[in-house]
């Protein structure tokens, strides 16, 4: 699949993850590539540096919506569906979690096969396997999600298996496990739990940790993300879901102590009751990706928590200041 001279849209194309892929389509020389955005969670400024360097549209609407789902994706070479109500929104909200990420899925699949789309991207998310039987989960570990986000992604994956079964719409769907850099959301209710250590810590309070601080999480840098979208479009690969994973744990104690030292602060974690409805272990394994589509990480933990530090601090006080959100 080429991509330059290629026409895109991206679902979800204003928040974190959809604004990093248009960046590398860009930069990939894509020739027109559509946001498609209900922007309750985008941001404008995510698209500032895209747009001043290609030719990138924001069209506002809401998945839902198979009219202008229609409009948007046809003529379109790809599709990259990133928008969908995240895992405590779905918690939160069940029956809109069904509405925005199963049936809004089937809307974008529709529409992908009503428009001949060559490939579709499609996110999905480690929650599929719920707690590990094994680890690191593969490809081949069971369903066993009993979250409603989760849920939503199970059946997206085999929304994606049935379009392609009847008619021919070539997708990857990819397992997600857990991303973080620029750009992610600090100002909402729903935040990671880098952004929650952050945010406390600028209010002078310790970073909270949930249970005895052992859980891991499998951290990915959103440039690796990105680039694993675009890996998969390129790649002969179809009907088929992989992991984007690092294939290494990292605990939430590790974390809080490197968020630490990179502030410079001797503030120490304060433990909460964990919940325990959530996995305590996220570990994947990255070996059937490499092998299909060519994707490893290649941004170290370290590394990538320094580069989501320098941009909260210079979005926070360029939005304190009242002046342009940061483009990083």
């Amino acid at each position: 699949m080429e991509i330059a001279g290629s026409k895109v849209v991206v679902t979800g194309g204003a928040g974190f993850v959809g604004s990093h892929i248009i960046d590398r389509l860009v930069a990939e020389g894509a020739s027109k590539i559509t946001a498609f955005d209900n922007m309750v969670r985008g941001r404008e400024s995510n698209l500032a540096h895209a747009k001043a360097a290609g030719d990138v549209e924001l069209v506002r609407g809401d998945i839902c919506d198979t009219a202008a789902l229609a409009e948007v994706i046809k003529g379109a070479d790809y599709v990259f569906h990133q928008a969908a109500l995240w895992l405590l929104e779905c918690e939160g909200e069940p029956r809109k979690a069904v509405e925005q990420n199963i049936i809004g899925t089937f809307n974008v699949l529709e529409a992908c096969a009503l428009n001949n789309v060559k490939k579709a991207v499609v996110a999905s998310s480690s929650s599929v396997y719920g707690e590990g039987s094994y680890l690191p989960t593969d490809e081949a570990h069971p369903f066993n999600n009993n979250l409603f986000y989760g849920a939503t992604k199970v059946a997206d994956e085999q929304l994606c298996r049935a379009f392609h079964k009847k008619y021919g719409l070539d997708y990857v769907a990819l397992r997600y496990l857990n991303v973080y850099g620029p750009r992610m959301d600090y100002r909402s209710a729903y935040v990671m739990v880098i952004m929650n250590f952050l945010n406390r810590i600028d209010r002078g309070e310790p970073p909270q940790i949930y249970g005895d601080g052992s859980q891991t999480l499998d951290l990915v840098f959103i440039e690796d993300v990105a680039r694993a979208n675009l890996l998969a479009l390129k790649s002969p690969a179809t009907d088929v879901a992989l992991n984007v994973a690092s294939g290494k744990e990292t605990t939430l104690v590790e974390l809080a102590k490197i968020v630490l030292r990179l502030l410079g602060t001797s503030i120490e974690p304060e433990y909460k009751d964990r919940d325990k409805k959530l996995v305590a272990r996220r570990y994947g394994c990255p070996k059937k990706a490499k092998e299909l589509i060519g994707f490893e990480t290649r941004v170290p933990v370290e590394e990538g928590i320094a580069g989501v530090i320098e941009w909260w601090r210079k979005d926070k006080a360029a939005a304190e200041h009242g002046g342009s959100e940061s483009k990083g």
